[in-house]
């Protein structure tokens, strides 16, 4: 009786594994995110490429809303971090949409947005797309004159490092950006691991508080001049990406794209010790 007994259990047991074994998933293999104290580079990162694109509200060149070219200039360029300007949320004039949630949808994005000010019982402002995690993300207001400028930060963890990715959107004023630029230098502090990109609304000869401590990543090859925005009789680089020392530029380019007024800015970094 007692064999039974036994042999009875032991196939039940069995059994019951097998089921708890059916219906708990898999663990997926988790790696723990280690950083230095100095907040530097914990691992090695590939390559990583990165765009800087005033989308007009999603207006392309033709006066019409078209937030599929947005994405699809986004798509077609690699671009894995983008910073955004010109996104609207719920505003009447641009049918109600959550634009930046429509973009990341579309692209299979995370993302995180800044408003700047409210606009036709809508938003309007900056906003952040990654195909990283997006671990913190905050916005700072910028000193303004007229229209309410804003910097969005975001923390991406990129293959276990933490980077720091602002977008932003400066006044038309020229003493009115150098207040601004003068802002956002304190709010990056030490800069390290630092990418700061947007709608800058100067020529670069104008940013020299930005290009003293940071490097221009239009710098690398011969596309300095190019310009970014071509509208209202104005031909001109407006939109700039900027990276700590602690990056090499490998690549930059600007897209031609009838998608909005701007083109999309997209560079290729490193991220050196």
């Amino acid at each position: 009786m007692k064999k039974l007994f036994f042999f009875i259990a032991a196939i039940l047991a069995a059994g019951y594994m097998n089921f708890i074994s059916m219906s708990i998933p898999a663990v997926l293999e988790k790696k723990s995110i280690e950083y230095r104290n100095d907040g530097s580079a914990a691992n090695v990162m590939p390559e990583i490429r990165v765009m800087t694109y005033n989308i007009h509200r999603g207006i392309n060149k033709d006066n019409k809303l078209d937030l599929n070219g947005i994405s699809e200039a986004i798509r077609g360029s690699g671009a894995e971090i983008i910073a955004l300007q010109e996104v609207e949320r719920f505003s009447v004039r641009t049918g109600f949409r959550d634009q930046i949630k429509y973009i990341a949808d579309k692209l299979s994005m995370k993302y995180a947005y800044g408003k700047s000010i409210n606009i036709l019982n809508g938003q309007y402002g900056n906003a952040i797309l990654s195909k990283f995690p997006i671990e913190e993300y905050e916005v700072s207001k910028l000193p303004s004159n007229g229209e309410r400028r804003t910097i969005l930060r975001a923390v991406i963890n990129v293959y276990g490092n933490r980077i720091h990715f602002y977008s932003t959107h400066l006044g038309l004023d020229q003493e009115e950006r150098d207040i601004q630029l003068e802002e956002i230098v304190g709010l990056i502090k030490d800069g390290r691991n630092s990418i700061v990109s947007g709608d800058f609304n100067s020529k670069a000869d104008k940013l020299g508080m930005l290009t003293e401590r940071y490097t221009d990543c239009a710098g690398c090859g011969n596309n300095d001049n190019r310009s970014t925005f071509e509208g209202e009789g104005l031909n001109e680089r407006i939109d700039y990406i900027f990276v700590s020392r602690d990056f090499r530029v490998k690549s930059y380019e600007v897209l031609k794209s009838d998608a909005s007024d701007h083109y999309p800015v997209i560079s290729t970094l490193e991220l050196i010790d």
